[in-house]
């Protein structure tokens, strides 16, 4: 299989991976061939890339930290909870099934305990409050694992995880959906979130007391600037930290109704610069020792102008993947598709992704 851009999609390339709409139903299956009419649809879902099968990458395949199937059964879950609290106006939920399905990732995080997190999901734009959750819960549980947490404090923090946005549920759709930037007023009002998920996970009165506090503070910054109530360094919990910089990652390596994803990479160096100002330096260690930079199917440019294919990145050095070379600087092609680690090679490393059109160009698809 190979990722690739939206833009560079033809008629007749076969899906390699399934698409799925808001309410996680499968639109299209992998082994699909593409018509001009089905690359319509997945540019109107807001895609930016999707993966397609090609016989010349064969070796490449996606390789998920916790199963897709389990990550679709828990963002319908997670829809399910957040569309009736939103109708009733409480948390009803069963914590049974929640520390169960948050039990489920942790065995599948354990039994792949080589892989790391690729920010690699296609959902579309009105999917992204549920699978930001699952996102967040994945990224939170395998940071909370390096940093030695284990039992009930590291179920609980993955409940906390999947609730942190609850409270968004109370905030006007006019104002979260809004495709421009916050006014002052608005974005005061979407702060208040953080008390009202606060309010609805301790009214619920059956979840440990942590996953409340999650959802009150996980906006806090070690420096005091967060919010609701600007507490610095350690009086914030440190499992509270951890989902905080979860929830940033992935927000800004998403696409927004706002605004498109900032790259990995930028998101990466974003998080990597928050050591002591928002977040404990061992929490950014922490996560970004279990996160990919570039990711797995990326096409980018190297220090000597080769092109490469990212094909996987060993666990703790996100910035240095293993990759295939397409083509030397000359822009001829690598007919040996030499494999190279750039742990191994410290004369190498990646200078940038390539985009969609400059993928067409090289015509290395």
């Amino acid at each position: 299989m190979r990722r690739i851009s939206i833009s560079c999609l033809k008629p007749g390339m076969k899906l390699g991976s399934p698409i799925y709409n808001s309410r996680s139903d499968e639109l299209l299956v992998p082994g699909v061939t593409l018509t001009d009419t089905y690359i319509c649809r997945l540019r109107d879902l807001g895609l930016s890339y999707v993966w397609i099968e090609d016989e010349v990458f064969t070796g490449l395949e996606v390789n998920e930290v916790v199963s897709l199937k389990t990550r679709i059964a828990t963002i319908r879950k997670i829809r399910d909870i957040t569309m009736n609290t939103k109708v009733t106006g409480k948390l009803l939920v069963n914590p049974e099934e929640l520390y169960d399905t948050v039990n489920s990732f942790i065995s599948e995080i354990f039994q792949n305990k080589d892989a790391i997190f690729y920010l690699s999901y296609l959902y579309s734009y009105d999917d992204y409050i549920f699978s930001h959750s699952v996102n967040v819960c994945i990224m939170a549980l395998m940071t909370g694992i390096t940093l030695g947490y284990r039992g009930t404090k590291l179920t609980d923090l993955g409940v906390g995880a999947l609730l942190h946005d609850l409270g968004k549920i109370k905030i006007p759709e006019n104002i979260i959906n809004k495709p421009g930037k916050l006014t002052v007023e608005e974005f005061e009002i979407v702060k208040m979130h953080t008390s009202f998920g606060y309010e609805l996970i301790k009214e619920a009165n059956n979840l440990r007391g942590s996953t409340a506090i999650i959802a009150l503070h996980h906006h806090e910054n070690y420096d005091g600037s967060g919010y609701p109530s600007g507490i610095p360094g350690e009086k914030i919990p440190e499992y509270v930290q951890v989902v905080g910089i979860a929830d940033r990652f992935d927000a800004i390596a998403s696409d927004r109704i706002y605004r498109k994803a900032y790259s990995p990479n930028e998101a990466f160096e974003m998080c990597a610069a928050s050591g002591n100002y928002y977040f404990k330096e061992n929490v950014v260690n922490a996560f970004l020792y279990n996160i990919a930079v570039y990711p797995r199917g990326a096409i980018v440019e190297l220090n000597d102008g080769s092109i490469a294919l990212v094909l996987d990145t060993p666990r703790g050095y996100p910035l240095f993947p293993r990759v295939q070379i397409l083509c030397n600087r000359f822009g001829r092609e690598d007919k040996l598709k030499r494999e190279v680690s750039l742990v191994d090679r410290g004369d190498l490393y990646i200078v940038r992704i390539l985009n969609g059109d400059e993928e067409e160009l090289l015509n290395i698809i």
